[in-house]
C-alpha cells in the first residue's frame, strides 16, 4: 500500500505542483497547507507527507500516519470545494470508494484519504 500511496502523491505533485511537490526523497512530499485545514504562522506553509512504511503504521494505528492521512483527506475535500466539485464516499467491509462529480470513481482503499486522493488525481487529470 505504501507504493500505491507514493504513486498517488507523485501523480498529485506532477498534476498540481503548487499543491503538492516532491522532495529529495522518493517517499517524502510537501503538501501546501490550506488555512481552512490547518493554522500555520508561515507565509508559504507546506507540510511534509511521507509514504514510507504506510501499511505498517496503519496496522499499528500509529498516531503520526493517522494525522497525516486526515490532513490529506481534509486538504482534498477543500480542494474539491474550491473546484466546486462534490465528493462522496461509499464504505464497505473491503474499504472505501470516493466519487467526485458523480463520475470519477476511485479504486477501493483501506482509508478514505487514499480513496479521496485517487479520485482527486483523476479530477486533476480530467
Amino acid at each position: 500500500m505504501s507504493a500505491t500511496y507514493q504513486k498517488l502523491l507523485q501523480q498529485w505533485a506532477a498534476l498540481a505542483p503548487d499543491e503538492c511537490s516532491t522532495t529529495d526523497r522518493d517517499y517524502r512530499f510537501k503538501v501546501k497547507v490550506l488555512p481552512e485545514v490547518e493554522k500555520c504562522s508561515f507565509g508559504n506553509p507546506w507540510r511534509s507527507v511521507t509514504s514510507e512504511n504506510l501499511t505498517w503504521r496503519l496496522h499499528a494505528a500509529e498516531d503520526v500516519i493517522l494525522r497525516q492521512l486526515n490532513f490529506v483527506l481534509l486538504t482534498v475535500l477543500y480542494r474539491c470545494c474550491d473546484r466546486q466539485s462534490n465528493i462522496n464516499f461509499t464504505f464497505s467491509a473491503q474499504g472505501t470508494i470516493a466519487t467526485i462529480c458523480n463520475g470519477l470513481k476511485s479504486q477501493i482503499y483501506p482509508h478514505p484519504a487514499l480513496a479521496a486522493l485517487d479520485a482527486y488525481v483523476q479530477l486533476l487529470a480530467f
